[in-house]
This record gives C-alpha cells, structure tokens and sequence, in this order.
C-alpha cells in the first residue's frame, strides 16, 4: 500500500473542502495527525476554512497552538488563515495575532482589513487600511474591496470616492468584485446615481451584480428602477436567483405596476422557485399590495409546507386588507395546524382587533404576550399601545408605555399619535417634549405623529412651530407631513393657505392633500372654485371612486350648471359606476 505523503493529504483535504464537505475534511485532518504526517502551511490554510464553519472560539485557539507548537506561525499564509479564523468571534485576538506578526505581506494587511469590517469594527478598518499605505505596502483589488464596507456603513463618501479613483489609476477597475464592493458602497452613501453608473460599466456582471443594483435601487426609494433593470437581465448570461426575484418582488407593489407583477410569477414559476416559502411569501405581500385579498389566498393555499412566516404574512394580508374576521379565522386556521405564532403574528392580529373594537380578544393577546415575555420586544408593545389607543382606552395605553423599561421612537411615536387620535394634544405634545429630554432625536415618523395630533386637536401655532423645526432635526419633510399641515389648516377654516402650501410643496400633492381641501371646502370654509379644483384632482387621481364625482356633480347643481352635470353623468354611465345605496344598520320590527 502506498504511504500517502504531505502533499496527498493536503489534496485531499482541499477537495473536501471546494466541495464544501466541511466535516469530511476535519476527518481526514485528525486523519493525517493520526498517521504522523506533518502538516505544512498549504494544509492549514485548506482546513482552516472548514474549521471557520464549525464556528468554535475554543478550536480556534487549539488550531492557532497546534500551528505554534509546530513552527508555521512563521508562514504568513498560516497566520492568515488564523487570523481569519479569530475573526469570526474575537478580533481582539486577531489584532494581537496581526500586531504580533513580524512579516506582514499584502494578502495579510488585506485579512486584517477584512476581519475588521466583519466583526463590523470600520473604523478599525480604515485605521488598518491607511496603516498598511504607512508602511509601504500598496493596496491592490482585494485590500480595496475589503476596506470599502466599512466606508459604506461609516458614510465615507470622500474617501470611498478616492477608493474608486485609486482603483481606476492601478486598473483594478476590471475586477467585477470591485464593482459590486463599489456600487454596494454608493448605495448605502445614499448616492444611487452613481451606483447604477458603475453597473453600467462593469465589463461582466455577474449574479451578485444584478442582486447588488436591485438592492441598492430598492433601498434608496426608486422601485420602477428595480424593474427597468430587472427587464435587462434577460440580455445578459445572468439566470436570476431568489435573492433577485425577492428585491423585484418587493418593488413590484410601490410600483402599482400589476401586470408586470403578473408577469414576474409566471418567471418565477418558469424559474422553479414558487416552490420557495420565501419567494412564496413575498408574492404574498406583492398580491396585497395591489389589493388582490383573493389572489392572496389561493397562493397561500397552495405553500406547503407552511412555516409560521407564510401564516403570519397571510394574517397581515387580512389585517392590512381591514378584513379582520378573515385575520382572526386565519389565525384559528394557524392553531389548528399546531403552529405556536410569534411576534409578527400577534402585532397583525392586534390590528385586527382594533379594527373590529375587538376589546375582549385584544385583551387576551396581551394577556399572552406577558405570558410568554414577548412584551420586551418594542414593536410588539408599540402594537399594544396602538390598540388600545384606537379603542380609545389611554390609561391602558399609557399603562403599556410606561411599563417598557428603554423605549425606542417607535413606541414614543405610538403613544403620540394616539394622544392625538383621541384628542389630547397637550398630552401628545408633552410626551414629544419628554422623548427630546430623553435624548431621543426626531425622526420622520415621530414628526408625522406630532403634526397629526395637532392637526385633530386643531393645535395650529404647535403645528406650525414643530412643522418648521423639522429640518432643524435633519429630516425633509415629506408628502405625508405637508398632508397633516394642508389638514390642519383646512380644519381651521384657513383655505387659502392651506392651497399657498400645495403650491409650495416640492412633489405633487396626493388624494390625502385634495381630500383635505374639498373635506374644509364642504364645511364652508372655501370657495366654488377651489372645491371645483380638489373634486376634478380626487377624480383625476382616484377616477373610479364614485363619491368624488357625486360631490362634484352636487357642486354644479348648487349652480345650475345643468350641462356639466349631465355631462359628468354620461361619464359615471361609462365607466359603469353607481352609487352605493345607504342602508340602516337597525333591524325593523
């Protein structure tokens, strides 16, 4: 029989290991040791990814003594293995090893960087970068891609901008990891512009590429570009994966481009992934978001096996869809099928009870959410606080509040808007003045619920002030903040400025906006004209919505504008529109 050498086993080892037979590979290590061979730096470096996927501190250090007790902690390419390995669980160590390191070459400065920003260290990262410029070494394509997360999660624009002019200087700028790094780095800079020009330029994309663009489009706010890219990836040698068709799915929606979601199930089914639970869920939430409630269903009831994900995505679909009978028969459905439900569950049925004034149940899931210590999870006592806020009931919300131990915004912003709902402004106010002493710094959200309850308690000089000191606190105001202060002026009777505001407002003002203005118009605070304006914009926005044309035709009847309001009649009979008949919801004897 052959005696098998060094060179043998660390073959074999690293065949293992290409194949991702992790524990095979550990096998035939302990294997070698038992034959007394010696293992040699190239054998290390093969096992060491195996014994990373064991994920253990303890193992890390016996590797790291086994290769000191035999010499190769000499070997840079040993000692960055291990680096590597320190890297997953203790930095600490990693930078002690690193530091100790007397030859550090290139590939080892460049593990250094990259065990830094893993272990989510980036200022560390970017100290190690410049240290390794310091010293002489020059960085080339895998120390740049290494270093440029870190820029990206820190916001180093300037300098992640001097990465990218370095890399076309050294012509790096071929490498495909580089762009990925790149258009990853300017996503997350808030700089998509620049991201999509790199994707524009990489020379070969591959999966990662597509799955990078989708995700930077989608994080920074511009869905329709998820699908204009998504439509380009049919040119290229490039087969989607789910990761791909989750980002397109989840723009689809913000998009209301329903036929192209139409379009994207019948790729996903041609592509083999319907049978995904994560895919599955998503084409869920894709359904919801175009209002198709029905189409929802039939595709839940065709997920097997459902986890309580799909479960919970089908009672959120109810909840949202304001079907909360639906939601809690659902939910039956859930227990009957011995799944336990988890947060998400119980926050949509939450919703659900507060759209029912479900009282008795809603009490109930809150009864169960202290039994089963779910109450310290924030958006979960955020939900509570919004039920009860609905049913009106502020001492019981106020009771959840005070009873979170560190709130975060989402739970202040929870208890705002629903003093507002029920009227106590002052009180809204008070605990916005409360957050800011407890250091918490405004958001987007928490603004929108100040601004809200001044606009339903009628708090108008409040609403101006805070409306005013947004920008103070770094955040633009958006559609949904000039909607609450066009209300709050409507309300007041004070048209003519809320219409200044429309006009002020850098995006185009939405049927909230017009409905608002024809809402204050209605109650005699504005003029025919103005009132004629909103109806023609809510028809224009929203042109099946039958009560905007019956306001309008009203309108030209007040008038004797008899031929506009047959025309506007001819129009309903086209789009064949009627009227919703009224009815009593008493019983008659």
């Amino acid at each position: 029989m052959t005696t098998r050498n060094v060179i043998s086993w660390t073959s074999t080892i690293s065949s293992l290991v290409r194949s991702d037979r992790f524990v095979e590979a550990i096998g035939c290590f302990k294997g070698m040791l038992l034959a007394g061979e010696r293992p040699n730096d190239v054998t290390i470096v093969s096992v060491a990814r195996a014994f990373s996927w064991m994920d253990s501190e303890v193992l890390t250090r016996e590797v790291h003594g086994f290769v000191i007790k035999t010499g190769l902690d000499s070997e840079a390419s040993a000692v960055t293995a291990i680096l590597g390995l320190y890297s997953v669980h203790a930095i600490a160590e990693a930078v002690e090893l690193f530091n100790e390191t007397p030859r550090k070459d290139l590939i080892l400065w460049s593990a250094m960087v990259s065990a830094c920003t893993k272990s989510k260290n980036f200022n560390q990262a970017i100290e190690k970068f410049r240290e390794m410029q310091y010293s002489g070494m020059q960085p080339n394509n895998v120390s740049v891609v290494s270093v440029l997360p870190a820029c990206a999660h820190l916001r180093c624009l300037l300098f992640g901008k001097e990465l990218h002019a370095f890399s076309i200087k050294k012509l790096f700028y071929s490498d495909t990891n580089l762009h990925n790094a790149l258009m990853d780095f300017y996503s997350k800079c808030g700089n998509l512009y620049s991201s999509i020009l790199v994707f524009d330029r990489i020379p070969v994309t591959d999966l990662v590429s597509w799955n990078t663009i989708t995700r930077a489009c989608l994080d920074n706010q511009n869905p329709r570009e998820v699908l204009c890219i998504f439509t380009r990836i049919g040119t290229s040698h490039v087969i989607p994966n789910e990761t791909t068709f989750l980002n397109v799915l989840l723009a689809c929606p913000k998009t209301k481009e329903i036929q192209f979601g139409l379009g994207l199930h019948c790729s996903i089914v041609k592509s083999g992934y319907s049978a995904s639970i994560s895919v599955g869920t998503a084409l869920l939430t894709m359904y919801s978001g175009f209002g198709e409630i029905d189409s929802c269903r039939q595709l839940f009831d065709t997920l097997h096996p459902k986890d309580i994900v799909v479960w919970s995505a089908m009672v959120s679909v109810y909840a949202q869809a304001g079907q909360p009978m639906m939601a809690l028969n659902t939910f039956k459905q859930l227990q009957s099928a011995n799944e336990q439900p988890n947060e998400i569950t119980l926050v949509s049925l939450l919703q659900a009870c507060s759209l029912m004034g479900a009282e008795k149940q809603g009490k109930s899931i809150h009864g169960h959410v202290y039994r089963k210590e779910y109450s310290k999870h924030l958006f979960l006592s955020s939900a509570l606080i919004d039920f009860y806020c609905k049913l009106g009931k502020l001492s019981q919300a106020t009771a959840v509040f005070d009873q979170i131990d560190t709130k975060d915004l989402i739970c202040w912003s929870s208890m705002i808007n629903g003093y507002g709902i029920n009227g106590a402004g002052t009180e809204a106010l008070e605990a916005f003045h409360s957050m800011l002493q407890h250091g918490w710094k405004p958001n987007d959200v928490v603004f929108l619920s100040v601004l809200s309850a001044c606009s339903h308690c009628g708090m108008l000089d409040d609403g101006w002030k805070w409306f005013n000191c947004m920008k103070e606190y770094g955040v633009t105001p958006n559609l949904a903040h000039y909607s609450c202060m066009v209300d709050l002026l409507s309300r007041q009777g004070l048209i003519n400025e809320a219409m200044q505001m429309i006009r002020s407002m850098p995006m185009e003002p939405d049927a909230t906006v017009w409905g608002a203005i024809l809402a204050g118009c209605r109650a005699g605070n504005g003029d025919t004209e103005i009132m004629e304006l909103a109806a023609k914009e809510l028809i224009r926005l929203d042109p099946d919505n039958m009560s905007y044309y019956v306001i309008l035709s009203n309108l030209y009847a007040d008038h004797c504008l008899w031929e506009d309001v047959e025309r506007l009649r001819r129009l309903m009979s086209e789009k064949r529109l009627q009227k919703t008949s009224g009815c009593s919801m008493v019983e008659a004897n």
